[in-house]
């Protein structure tokens, strides 16, 4: 039976201790806004010094990239978790576009895209930031997909990226948007998420029907 050695221990505790101080992190951001929010706030609300936070995060940017990296990173994880050769292009568009609306609907990830819509016009770079770690590297994902449909004579020829962008609005289409805003309030429910995904995926199909 393998145990664990002196080292292991350490970075496991480190990874753990990594893990709590972007959770408080997060909480702050959500909590108070990006501007608002300073290190020594978090570090107060971890319970330690500022010193400690410093031997993790160089600084506050660094330290919020790390939040939304792992919010960003779960989310293409959970999209691109499952073996789906077997399924035909309908079942593989379900599938991206029902997980994407569940994990994009999330209080963490509606929190995070309002902190980034509301504070990128005083700091721009949380927008680049945000849309390079997460939109572009989904987008991409689904394009290089899209594009082997293309080759395969499953949908018309066009530009993936494009048809990614297009794909990714209809599955949000009327959804994230009034949530974002406050206007509608409360989870959907398993039907309505169905509903919502038969209907995008059924759209972009229509769309991009072979001529």
């Amino acid at each position: 039976m393998l145990t664990a050695t002196p080292q292991s221990r350490r970075e496991e505790r480190r990874d753990e201790r990594r893990d709590g101080i972007l959770d408080v992190a997060r909480d702050c951001f959500l909590a108070d806004g990006y501007a608002a929010t300073s290190m020594s706030t978090i570090a107060a609300r971890l319970g330690g010094s500022k010193g400690t936070l410093y031997n993790y995060f160089k600084s506050k940017e660094e330290l919020f990239e790390a939040v939304m990296q792992r919010q960003c990173g779960a989310l293409a994880e959970t999209l691109f978790d499952v073996d789906h050769d077997g399924d035909d292009a309908r079942e593989r568009l379900q599938h991206f576009a029902g997980k994407f609306l569940t994990l994009l609907l999330t209080p963490e990830s509606l929190g995070i895209h309002r902190v980034v819509v509301g504070e990128s016009g005083r700091f721009p770079e949380l927008g680049r930031m945000f849309y390079d770690m997460g939109p572009k590297v989904i987008l991409t994902k689904i394009a290089g997909y899209l594009s082997d449909l293309m080759d395969q004579g499953v949908l018309r020829r066009a530009d993936p990226f494009v048809a990614a962008q297009q794909f990714k609005d209809l599955t949000i289409s009327g959804v994230l948007q009034p949530r974002t805003w406050g206007v509608i309030e409360g989870d959907m429910t398993d039907a309505e998420i169905e509903d919502q995904v038969n209907n995008a995926v059924d759209t972009f199909l229509r769309a991009y029907r072979p001529d």
